[in-house]
């Protein structure tokens, strides 16, 4: 294989592009809850989403196969190392930040767990163990709950305080797992072979094609009426109205892909738009502080 192959399989192991938008996402909603840019808080963002991603790639083997997501056989020749890299950079990670953040520790313990839970056995049900990727509903509520920890949580911890209200925070966090459990579903779309031969009840799976692009688009609704809804309340300024771009992007990219049949570039560039837009959010607010203008508007 040439570099460019082993670099590209390396970046497809560690889904680079969801652990770059998981950051991002961290560095804006903690700049708007904070008034702080804690881009150090990133790296640690980072590397749990790393370790959860990196896991759910060894775990998913044989879905990854069928699904034929770059990278797979190199997870499957070096899954015994792979694994013990994944316990060497937790632990050695949870001493770190514990050194500089002992209050996130518990936060990062649970993060980690959630992500044990959505990558092994360890679930207790009715038929006997099973992963939270397993489980319908919980698949995509579980990574939902994730980004909320790493995206909402950390920073308010690391921070020690809040600029904004906590109806505010808890309407952002809405607004939020609303409009990211519809990427959940459009990579469910893209694995949906492999998830049927599996018999993993994703939405495609148990609903079918069209009953779950209905599910996703009355999400991406839905996030975009609790944005407009929270600044006609007074609970969030016009400045957060922005984000309504978000759901209304993501239904323009990814509608003529869906019927085309998407594939793994497609959820990759998919992704890659979410964090571009967020690095516009933060770079157009900076400009915008930076002239003077008015920080935000309220309606009431």
């Amino acid at each position: 294989m040439t570099v460019r192959n082993v670099v590209n399989d390396w970046l497809w192991i560690a889904r680079y592009h969801i652990v770059l938008v998981a950051m991002t996402a961290m560095v804006v909603f903690g700049w708007l809850m904070s008034g702080r840019y804690l881009v150090p808080l990133a790296a640690v963002v980072g590397i749990d989403w790393f370790l959860i991603n990196l896991l759910n790639r060894i775990t998913d083997l044989a879905e990854d196969t069928h699904n034929q997501v770059p990278g797979t056989a190199r997870v499957a020749a070096q899954k015994g190392w792979l694994t013990a890299l994944s316990l060497v950079l937790l632990v050695g990670s949870l001493v770190a930040t514990h050194l500089v953040w002992p209050q996130l520790t518990p936060w990062r313990v649970a993060v980690q767990l959630i992500g044990l839970a959505y990558n092994y056995r360890v679930v207790p049900t009715p038929s006997g163990l099973s992963r939270l990727k397993e489980l319908y509903f919980f698949k995509n509520f579980g990574s939902s709950v994730l980004f909320v920890l790493t995206c909402f949580v950390y920073p308010i911890v690391t921070a020690g305080h809040a600029l904004m209200t906590m109806p505010a925070i808890a309407t952002l966090a809405l607004f939020f797992v609303l409009f990211e459990t519809t990427y959940e579903i459009l990579y469910d779309f893209r694995d949906l072979e492999g998830d049927r031969l599996l018999r993993v009840p994703t939405y495609p799976v148990v609903h079918g094609e069209q009953t779950a692009e209905r599910i996703m688009i009355g999400l991406l609704a839905g996030s975009g009426l609790t944005l407009i809804a929270g600044v006609a309340l007074g609970i969030l300024g016009v400045r957060e109205l922005l984000m309504c771009v978000a759901p209304l992007s993501q239904f323009l990219f990814y509608r003529p892909r869906l019927r085309r049949g998407l594939t793994s570039n497609d959820c990759l560039w998919l992704t890659h738009l979410g964090s571009a837009q967020l690095v516009l959010f933060l770079i157009g607010t900076a400009f915008w502080r930076s002239a003077g203008l008015p920080e935000n508007i309220f309606l009431r």
